[in-house]
């Protein structure tokens, strides 16, 4: 049996059963869930590519799956990969159990999840872009409520994600006419530029970012945190395949300069706007824009280092990111999405909106939470290489912190006169995942090694990048 069969074509076909039962919110959270916790057990215990013996019953599960002619392959140093997309999968499966969505997020949102996989898995990476372009339009009926006529944000995210497919299958395939090290940066400087701009499209890069911070104010902001923390990830693992296949391209154009430049862009960009924010929900777009910019710089370093670091980000990312939505859909007032959350909602503190300052100040690389270890090592990594992009990314990320300080002056503010409503987060199981995410961001933090390992036994996948 293949890993892809597995991991892939499984949640695809339990998707499409799902899909029937969509009407049965609990039976399909269920199902969903539970298939997502035995995913992500199975990529922790099983060795991929090795031969399993259980009893009489022998499997080998095989790395690859040829399909018309193309490979999806996993490896073994691909596990750690798929325990984090599948236990992302868990969290937003458990944490959506309450809320009021569209009956087709789990099995549009579990066939997303496995085409993503399916993404970073084919060979080769010109195929990944239809697969990233199929998910995004399987997700669009998932973030569309019933009686919603606004489509402003959808229509602007589906041009955007959608112009970057001809963008990325033309580059792509320029660049796989090459053979050996081109002579002449002119023969590659149109197709690198072409694949440049369709994961700016894809990452939400400037100036092409106003999308994310758009999609959470015109959709249901659980189902849309859940679409831009797995689109933006996969297309992370999709770009460092990318260059893991075309190795050469660093030693002939500046990459590593443009991703940097562009990576403390992006903090400057997220950290000015954070300070004018009034309303709640752009925290969620804000903070991917953030931490988007600091995988940039790690990638930009060009080392082994940075790609083990920016790896080890993304427990951090996830967690982070499943956080704040999460509170921010329970700090939502009215069932209305089309109303903003004020910054005042912060108040009084409940678990909600602790789990909001949480989440962003890990995000953001404060001391003591998850993102802190990787964020000290790509910024003395950065020391060493550009001063001037390491006082760029410090300004950033101070002015991204002191919103943060800003958020918590709301939190802590007395309310006028009127008596609190009780916090009811606890009553419920999903309401349980908030303090259980806020003590696995602080563990994180204070024990950083938890994760180095998988990340450096992932990084083994992509040795190629550091050449």
């Amino acid at each position: 049996m293949s890993t892809a069969w597995l991991w892939i074509i499984l949640p695809l076909v339990s998707a499409f059963g799902l899909w029937f039962l969509r009407h049965h919110q609990r039976l399909s959270l269920g199902i969903s869930s539970g298939l997502c916790i035995f995913l992500t057990l199975a990529a922790a215990i099983l060795p991929l590519g090795n031969t399993l013996r259980l009893g009489g019953w022998t499997f080998e599960l095989a790395p690859a799956l040829t399909v018309l002619g193309r490979q999806l392959r996993l490896t073994d140093a691909d596990r750690p990969l798929l325990v984090l997309f599948y236990g992302l999968g868990t969290l937003w499966f458990l944490g959506s159990a309450r809320r009021h969505l569209s009956p087709f997020f789990v099995p549009h949102g579990l066939a997303a999840l496995a085409l993503m996989i399916a993404a970073f898995a084919v060979e080769p990476f010109i195929y990944s872009a239809p697969l990233i372009e199929l998910a995004v339009l399987i997700s669009i009926p998932a973030l569309i409520p019933p009686g919603q006529t606004s489509f402003r944000a959808i229509l602007r995210f589906i041009t955007l994600q959608t112009l970057a497919l001809p963008l990325l299958l033309t580059g792509g395939w320029m660049l796989g006419q090459i053979e050996g090290v081109p002579q002449q940066t002119e023969t590659v400087l149109p197709a690198v530029l072409m694949v440049g701009v369709g994961f700016a499209l894809w990452l939400a890069i400037f100036p092409f970012h106003t999308w994310v911070i758009m999609l959470p104010q015109d959709t249901p902001i659980f189902p849309s945190g859940f679409f831009l923390s797995l689109i933006s990830t996969a297309s992370f693992l999709v770009m460092l395949d990318f260059f893991n296949s075309f190795p050469w391209i660093r030693s002939i154009l500046p990459i590593g300069a443009g991703l940097q430049l562009v990576g403390w862009l992006m903090l400057l960009l997220a950290g000015l706007w954070s300070l004018f924010m009034t309303d709640l929900r752009r925290v969620l777009g804000l903070s991917l824009i953030f931490d988007t910019g600091f995988g940039l710089i790690a990638l930009s370093l060009g080392t082994p280092q940075g790609v083990t670091l920016f790896l080890e980000t993304l427990p951090a990312r996830i967690l982070g990111l499943f956080l704040i939505t999460h509170c921010l859909s329970y700090l939502q007032h009215t069932p209305n999405e089309a109303l903003p959350i004020s910054l005042h909602r912060l108040a009084p503190p409940t678990w909600a909106s602790i789990g909001v300052l949480t989440s962003y100040f890990s995000l953001g690389g404060l001391p003591l939470l998850a993102s802190f270890p990787a964020r000290q090592g790509i910024l003395f990594a950065l020391a060493q290489q550009s001063l001037p992009a390491l006082i760029s990314a410090l300004v950033g990320n101070l002015l991204f912190l002191l919103n943060g300080i800003r958020l918590f002056n709301y939190l802590m503010q007395p309310r006028d006169g009127t008596m609190a409503p009780p916090d009811e987060s606890l009553k419920t199981l999903d309401g349980w995942l908030i303090p259980l995410a806020i003590i696995g961001l602080i563990g994180l933090g204070l024990l950083p090694g938890v994760f180095l390992q998988p990340a450096l036994y992932a990084a083994q996948g992509f040795l190629n990048l550091a050449r």
